[in-house]
């Protein structure tokens, strides 16, 4: 093949690789998919031109044009994607983390069990014993003064009208701690994740227990329950977290101990991670919705609501679809 011949029969595919490249240049998605076929069909017989080019001897400009279509073709198929953080922590919500939860739930449900055992034994302690309220109740919290006279009505007045409502605040400051200190102390085997955990359940079930031996349980609920049901469940995620991180330290397996940690320090970070929007969520509902007139049944079915939303996230997201899906 002659010189001449050879640009007269490959500057029409070099003008339609230009034409591509100027098209994909602020990213392949811009490109249709029969041009996106066409770019990766054109871009290595066009690098094979540069090579051809130099063999006929063309002139430099023409040699130039062909090089730089073959580098920049070369970079539009190949160039790194930018990073979205956006788009990564959307993935990561409805995607990776669920499943993160689902493979890891035998340690969501060690905490829970732990737990529950905590708040049961405070609750059925405080119930037949009343005095043991004022060692498990933090200060200000307790009911000074309920022995007679006070109705719901007044519990509910004197909690709505302080500026930051004791009952709610200490709920949402200590839950946040809480979670993080249960996570935390999963570095000391998960012995301090334990203590964290047993602890605040047990100040829990005395809290509950106290409002009841004065018949205002139902008005605790009406407080607690639209912020704290889910942060309570945040909570023993991140100590699920702590679990993780502190059995990865005290039973590696097969793993050598620096190992085992390490993965087991990566996944109990992620699951901390993603308690985060339920924070959020349980801290707007607290904010706006707690110290309203909105009725408490409405409040406790609005807890029950936002707990079931995020079990149903955690327990249905990021699942493989059928081979027969759409």
């Amino acid at each position: 093949m002659t010189p001449a011949r050879f640009l007269e029969t490959r500057r029409p595919v070099w003008d339609r690789l230009e034409g591509l490249v100027a098209k994909g240049r602020h990213g392949v998605g811009r490109l249709s998919e029969a041009e996106l076929y066409a770019l990766t069909r054109l871009y290595p017989a066009v690098a094979v031109d540069a090579a051809r080019a130099r063999m006929y001897g063309l002139d430099e400009r023409t040699q130039r044009r062909i090089n730089h279509l073959a580098i920049a073709a070369h970079g539009l198929l190949y160039r790194r994607k930018h990073a979205e953080p956006l788009k990564a922590v959307g993935r990561f919500l409805a995607w990776d983390y669920p499943r993160l939860f689902r493979r890891l739930w035998a340690y969501v449900v060690l905490a829970t069990a732990l737990f529950a055992v905590g708040a049961l034994g405070a609750y059925v302690t405080v119930r037949l014993h009343p005095a043991t309220a004022h060692v498990l109740v933090p200060r200000g919290l307790d009911m000074p003064g309920t022995g007679g006279g006070v109705s719901p009505e007044d519990v509910s007045e004197r909690y709505r009208q302080m500026p930051q409502p004791p009952m709610a605040s200490f709920v949402m400051a200590n839950n946040i701690s809480v979670a993080f200190f249960a996570f935390a102390l999963g570095i000391t085997g998960g012995i301090g994740t334990c203590y964290v955990l047993f602890l605040n359940a047990l100040m829990l079930g005395a809290f509950f227990a106290h409002f009841d031996n004065h018949h205002l349980g139902y008005v605790c609920w009406s407080f607690v329950a639209g912020h704290g049901i889910l942060e309570i469940f945040a909570i023993l995620v991140s100590g699920a977290a702590g679990l993780r991180l502190g059995l990865s330290l005290a039973v590696p397996g097969r793993l050598v101990r620096g190992a085992a940690l390490r993965v087991g320090a990566r996944e109990a970070v992620l699951l901390v991670l993603g308690t985060i929007p339920m924070f959020i969520v349980a801290g707007a509902i607290e904010g706006f919705v707690t110290p309203s007139h909105v009725p408490g049944a409405a409040k406790i079915a609005l807890g029950v609501l936002v707990w079931l939303t995020a079990l149903g996230w955690l327990l249905l997201a990021g699942r493989e679809r059928s081979p027969g899906a759409a």
